[in-house]
């Protein structure tokens, strides 16, 4: 931890890199929520059953 502390310190404006990596995860996160809270119902309830629609369409392996 220490040759890691070391590289870091002698490194020029290295203290912003978290700063930037946080606003960039809290805006995207903010984007997601966003959008999620804008979906329409009509489509999550459509999304939420193409798992067991497709397999409905499937054909069995064992029919002949």
């Amino acid at each position: 931890m220490k040759l890691v502390r070391h590289y870091l310190e002698s490194i020029s404006g290295v203290e912003i890199y978290p700063i930037i990596s946080f606003i960039i995860f809290f805006t995207f996160f903010l984007v997601v929520t966003y959008m999620v809270i804008r979906m329409k119902k009509e489509y999550i309830d459509e999304v939420s059953n193409y798992a067991t629609d497709k397999a409905d369409e499937m054909p069995s392996i064992n029919e002949s």
